[in-house]
């Protein structure tokens, strides 16, 4: 799987604007060859909605989307696009894979919601794995990738590699890159990160999107230059026999982990 990542700088509350953008880069990656496409946490409309959500929020099956699933057919490109959704009165944050046919084979929905995120969404519940052309994808958003559990779940339910897309801003730059080589060594992962740039109101988004193999090693860096990054990534690795963390873990820490949280909830 050849991944291209677009970081870039989404305009807030301009969905014209950043579509025009995001299909700009799906054809500059398909002239690169890519495969799949990966763009940034809320790329249809930038990242601090706040109480306009409702006006910029789509349904999984809205027009924005529509018109990117037939640019995916078009191109013969998959494409992981991150967009504020609207499901009845509940709001989330959202992630979609769109394979090549212009055909949604995935949805995830953000169920670790930084700071603010909790006035204007509502947490996602589940954790879907999801099988493409390549091999079984799961999904991830911003700071669900500072909670280990999520790539473990993930991995276990069969994912072959993880698309993550975020609005990660400064002064994090070095957890991100903590956190996600760790992801990937303790699942023997790839993981593909799109994070984007640019400044909306106090935040300054710091870019340093990144492909890395399933050992942590980075295959592909965009630091913080405007553009794509692509990497080639095999989803079925040889892999040291030795560490085999999926296989080797103690399953009686998970429900340890279990009780420890009912106890700490209770006090």
């Amino acid at each position: 799987m050849k991944i291209s990542l677009a970081q870039f700088k989404p305009k807030l509350k301009d969905k014209q604007a950043n579509v025009k953008k995001i299909v700009a880069y799906m054809k500059e990656a398909k002239t690169a060859g890519a495969d799949v496409i990966v763009f940034p946490e809320l790329a249809l409309t930038g990242y601090l909605l706040k109480e306009d959500v409702s006006k910029f929020a789509e349904e999984e099956n809205g027009p924005s989307i529509r018109s990117l699933q037939a640019v995916c057919k078009e191109l013969s490109l998959a494409l992981v696009l991150s967009f504020p959704e609207r499901e009845n009165e509940f709001y989330f944050i959202s992630v979609l894979y769109i394979d090549e046919y212009g055909v949604i084979l995935g949805k995830y929905r953000k169920t670790h919601l930084f700071h603010t995120e909790t006035d204007y969404f509502s947490r996602g519940t589940e954790y879907p794995v999801f099988s493409t052309k390549f091999g079984k994808v799961g999904m991830m958003i911003c700071y669900d990738l500072e909670f280990p559990e999520v790539a473990r779940i993930l991995r276990t339910s069969g994912a072959e590699i993880l698309f993550i897309t975020t609005a990660n801003m400064k002064p994090y730059e070095e957890a991100q890159s903590i956190f996600l080589k760790s992801r990937a060594i303790e699942n023997e992962i790839p993981i593909a990160i799109c994070n984007r740039l640019g400044r909306e109101e106090e935040l300054e988004f710091f870019g340093s999107s990144m492909i890395v193999d399933h050992t942590g090693r980075v295959m592909a860096d965009a630091k913080d230059n405007e553009g794509i990054v692509s990497a080639a990534i095999d989803l079925k690795p040889k892999k040291d026999p030795r560490l085999n963390y999926i296989g080797n873990v103690n399953k009686q820490i998970y429900s340890k982990l279990t009780d420890l949280h009912q106890t700490s909830a209770r006090s």
